[in-house]
Order: C-alpha cells, then sequence, then structure tokens
C-alpha cells in the first residue's frame, strides 16, 4: 500500500497567533511593538502637522467671519495650543527621543482641550458653547491621526472628557439640557474613535508578530543556508576548505589583488605529506587520518588573516592561500610549517625522508598573467615537485622568473 502525497504546510505566518482582549503582549515584546508603533506613528505625525496648520487657518478664517473681535481675543490661545504641537513634529521629524513621543502628543492633546474649554467659558458670545465640542479634536489626535498607544489614548480622554465636566459644571451660561447634550456628543465621538483604536492596533499587533515570526524564518533560513554552505565547502575529516571552496576563495582573491594591482600580495603554498602511503600501510587508516588532522591544525593555527586559508587539494595535499604579504614573509611561513610539522614528531618508519611525518612545500606568487586559481596551482605543483626531486623534507620557491629557490 503506497503512501499517500505529504501536502507541504506553510510556514506559520504569525496572523494566527493570538492576541489578548486587553492587547497587552509580553513585556519585552510590549516593549518592542512600542518602539515598532512609534516609529509607524513618526511618518504619519511628520506629513500630519500641515493637516493641522490648516485645520488651524480655518478655525481663524471662521472666526473671523463671525466676529473680528472674537479673532482678536482667542488668537493667543490658539498660538499656545499650537506649540506643542510643534514639539511633537520635531520630536518626531528628528527622532531623538522616541520615548518622549507618547507623552508630548498627550501633552498637545490635554492642551488643546484646555484651551478649547476656556475660550468657550470666557468668550462673551451666544455661540462661545460651540468650542466645548472642540474637545472631539485632540481625541482624533490621539486615536486617528499621530496613532499613539491605546492606553494613552484612553487615559488622555478620560482627562479630557474630565475637563469638559468641570468647565461645562462651572459655565452656568450653558443650559443644562445643552451641557448634557454637548458632553454626549463628544464621549459618543470619543466611544467611536476608541472603538476604531482598538481594533486598529489589534491589527498592528497582529502584524508585528507576524513580522517577528517571519524575522525568525529568515533568520533560522539564513543560518541553515550558512550551515549548508559550510559543510558544502569544508573537508569532512580536517575541517579545511575543501576543493571546491578553494577554488572559489582563490579565484576570487587573484580577481581583487588583479584589480588592485597587488600582484606581489598573493601566495599559494602546496605541500604533500612525504611518503603517505606508506605511513598507512604501516599503521593503517585510522592512524592517517588523525595524521592528516594534526597536520592541518598546524597552518590554520598559524594563519591570521580572515582572508587566509587552508584547503584539502587532494588526499594528503593541502593549500595554505595567504594574502596581502611579502614575498620574504611568505617563503618564511612556508618554511616554519615545515618545520613546525617536522617538530610534531609523528613516527614514520616507512619514511625514506625521516624517522618522523615531513612534508614537501613548492610555493609561488601571483605573477602577470596568471587569471585563475588553476593556473596558480601548476605553478606552485611545479615547486612541489622539484621539492620531491630535492629528497623531499624541502620547501621550494618557484619566482616571477620561473627559477626555483631552495629555501
Amino acid at each position: 500500500m503506497s503512501d499517500s502525497p505529504r501536502t507541504a504546510q506553510p510556514l506559520p505566518s504569525g496572523s494566527d497567533l493570538p492576541i489578548p482582549w486587553h492587547l497587552r503582549l509580553p513585556r519585552p515584546l510590549e516593549g518592542d511593538f512600542i518602539r515598532y508603533l512609534l516609529q509607524f506613528s513618526r511618518s504619519i505625525i511628520i506629513s500630519s502637522v500641515t493637516v493641522i496648520l490648516l485645520l488651524y487657518a480655518a478655525t481663524l478664517l471662521v472666526e473671523s467671519s463671525v466676529s473680528v473681535a472674537l479673532l482678536e481675543q482667542n488668537w493667543r490661545l490658539r498660538l499656545f495650543s499650537f506649540i506643542p504641537v510643534a514639539a511633537v513634529w520635531w520630536l518626531a521629524y528628528t527622532d531623538e527621543h522616541p520615548q518622549l513621543l507618547q507623552p508630548a502628543i498627550a501633552v498637545t492633546a490635554l492642551t488643546i482641550a484646555a484651551t478649547h474649554n476656556y475660550t468657550a467659558f470666557s468668550t462673551d458670545h451666544p455661540l462661545a458653547y460651540i468650542y466645548y465640542i472642540g474637545s472631539i479634536l485632540p481625541i482624533l489626535l490621539m486615536a486617528t491621526i499621530f496613532r499613539i498607544s491605546l492606553y494613552w489614548a484612553l487615559s488622555v480622554s478620560l482627562l479630557i472628557l474630565t475637563i469638559l465636566i468641570i468647565f461645562l459644571a462651572v459655565d452656568h451660561r450653558v443650559h443644562v439640557s445643552l451641557s448634557a447634550a454637548i458632553f454626549f456628543l463628544v464621549s459618543a465621538s470619543a466611544l467611536l474613535s476608541l472603538v476604531g483604536h482598538y481594533f486598529f492596533e489589534r491589527l498592528q499587533r497582529q502584524h508585528f508578530l507576524a513580522e517577528r515570526v517571519l524575522a525568525m524564518h529568515r533568520n533560522e533560513l539564513h543560518s541553515a543556508n550558512q550551515a549548508l554552505a559550510s559543510e558544502a565547502n569544508e573537508d569532512a575529516l580536517t575541517g579545511a576548505v575543501n576543493r571546491r571552496g578553494m577554488a572559489v576563495r582563490l579565484g576570487s582573491l587573484i580577481h581583487h589583488a588583479r584589480q588592485n594591482q597587488q600582484l606581489g600580495q598573493l601566495y599559494v603554498i602546496l605541500f604533500d605529506i612525504d611518503f603517505f602511503k606508506q605511513f598507512n600501510d604501516a599503521y593503517g587508516h585510522p592512524a592517517g587520518d588523525d595524521c592528516l588532522k594534526q597536520i592541518t591544525d598546524v597552518p590554520i593555527s598559524m594563519i591570521r588573516s580572515d582572508k587566509d586559508f587552508v584547503a584539502r587539494y587532494g588526499g594528503e595535499e593541502f593549500i595554505v592561500v595567504l594574502s596581502g604579504i611579502q614575498e620574504n614573509d611568505a617563503v618564511m611561513f612556508a618554511e616554519r610549517l615545515r618545520t613546525r610539522i617536522e617538530q610534531l614528531g609523528i613516527e614514520h618508519s616507512g619514511s625514506r625522508a625521516n624517522n618522523v611525518v615531513t612534508i614537501s612545500i613548492g610555493i609561488t606568487g601571483l605573477v602577470a598573467g596568471i587569471t585563475r586559481s588553476e593556473e596558480m596551482i601548476k605553478r606552485a605543483d611545479e615547486a612541489l615537485y622539484e621539492a620531491k626531486g630535492a629528497g623531499r623534507n624541502k620547501t621550494i620557491y618557484l619566482d616571477e622568473d620561473g627559477t626555483f629557490k631552495h629555501i
């Protein structure tokens, strides 16, 4: 009985994560959400101040059409209420103190509400009570335009309604029934605005969580890709770069050196373990694998630059790539490498070069005419062949003129 095909499951998007009715997230997430919300609010605030300026201008125009004396009496209060609006715009534009943005918006809303109520209370005009209805504006400002968090908007809205009640209670010019109608109108508008704010913020929080989940997926995918890339370019036994990874990295270094005219600052050291087949025959392949690991650790511990690397080129052949150094330093590195591996003292009774494991080294630098990694490795291989022919456990440098130099 064959298995039925499995349906691919989509990655969770975060849109299915539950949001509590009170909207509060765990503390670390709540702090991140407030920062996310304020970044969203900043862009709205910067562009919305123009709309507020137009509303102020329209208000002054209406007042002047009703009574010039009314305009002369109230323009200072208009100017006073605009000062915190300008401060909010500055905080949003500069983003220097984001933690002050919500308190500044709250102060702005309270200032606008207080100035409208005071204007209604102090203005001697039959229609002065209309200014009380202006308490709707700061509530809309917080919940619809500037978009501060619901709890800030709710708290400040309650304060605005309290201020309205106090002014209506002490203003005996306004009949009780009219005061009740004004309070009902402002309260109903505040309630509708806050309910809309509640559902909008709920959607914002859902979107915030969805972005966090997707960011986690992206990070996991990036880590998985890095791990796969590392496995694809790493020799499983020694931990050195494998032949495929070596070709890519060396090719990139050659291209960079040629573009920046640094031909004399890139070197390839190709070394081979002397009589390694005899070592495996005498001590077994597990001992051979351990020998390879010990030898690989030596050049890895010697390199210092992030661009330099050690690669396993073949069975017992390795490559060390050095960049950003001069010829003498590269040659000295190669000779120190040969000496340190000999000093490991790994017994090798089958060697005809020494009674311990040794290596033969060929080294060359990047010269004019070389554009590919294979061409540079071929020159290093010629130097290595010369070192083997000279009795092994030797370092041979192939210079720019094609001359072999025994180190």
